[in-house]
């Protein structure tokens, strides 16, 4: 049966407080918990790791919740202009636990697309694992990682065939990043100029002057987002090029298109190409072996 079909059915009726986060009440059921578990049962793109999302489950490591108490409430919510209602799920770094927030993506009769959720679920679950246990995330998945920042260094830097060694010292540089947060200095980022150049402007095709644009492009990317996301937002076409190298190298590497984020993010998180992949590759073996990390 085709997945988008099948759908979760779970009103918000006999909910109680699950937790508060950052001020936020988050409430659920046991009744929800199951239906959320047999949809990942019931789906193609879910049910080979539906074991260890139900362990995660039980846990209270991922938490199926609404924001609403109730029945009326939850009507209440989903008549009101709040941005929070299209956040589907989201990873909180403190609590590290991932919130999939049902209300956000249910009818009001409490039906959801399996996919939907799955989805969600999946991508947040790599910022999970990557969260609860960054050095055996990376060396899983390091392979995978490898691919999709040789292919980067391919298209957007004209390297014709990276040196594995260079690829992986520019992997270790953004590893450490991601480790630290978005607490970067302007020291940071001339260090990961000074690297790149380091690693790759002798190996280039391209006019010197163009390697050198291309790579201030992208830390400056990088400043902006940290920064001052709107003004990013206001000159996307001034750094066409650096998004367009980083969805092409999903597809280089993968084998599939990024139709699900805007990419950025890849240069400072590598948590996030997990993010991307899981959801192009669902039934890839090492999903099974991310989730044993932590499940």
């Amino acid at each position: 049966m085709d997945n988008n079909i099948q759908e979760l059915l779970a009103p918000p009726i006999s909910l109680s407080l699950e937790t508060v986060i950052d001020g936020t009440k988050f409430y659920s059921s046991d009744s929800l918990k199951e239906k959320f578990v047999e949809a990942f049962v019931k789906s193609s793109k879910g049910k080979k790791i539906a074991g260890q999302i139900k362990i995660l489950v039980d846990k209270n490591i991922i938490l199926p919740c609404y924001r609403a108490k109730n029945l009326g409430s939850f009507i209440v919510k989903k008549f009101t202009r709040d941005p929070e209602k299209y956040i589907l799920g989201f990873y909180h770094i403190e609590e590290k636990k991932v919130i999939i927030l049902i209300g956000n993506s249910t009818s009001l009769i409490g039906t959801s697309s399996n996919n939907e959720l799955i989805s969600t679920t999946l991508h947040e679950c790599m910022h999970l694992v990557s969260g609860r246990n960054f050095s055996k995330f990376t060396s899983t998945f390091s392979k995978y990682l490898e691919a999709y920042y040789s292919s980067f260094v391919t298209y957007y830097l004209k390297v014709g065939k990276p040196d594995p060694k260079s690829v992986k010292t520019l992997v270790k540089y953004i590893i450490n990043l991601e480790k630290r947060g978005m607490q970067y200095a302007n020291k940071d980022l001339g260090n990961y100029y000074r690297l790149i150049a380091k690693l790759f402007e002798n190996k280039t095709v391209l006019a010197k002057e163009d390697f050198v644009q291309r790579v201030t492009d992208l830390v400056v990317a990088l400043k902006l987002m940290i920064m001052h996301m709107p003004s990013l937002l206001n000159n996307m076409r001034k750094y066409r090029m650096l998004f367009r190298a980083l969805d092409e190298s999903y597809y280089s590497a993968f084998g599939k298109k990024n139709i699900y984020t805007t990419p950025l993010q890849e240069l400072v998180a590598v948590s996030e190409v997990a993010c991307v992949f899981v959801e192009m590759r669902p039934h890839d073996s090492v999903i099974k072996k991310l989730f044993k990390i932590i499940a």
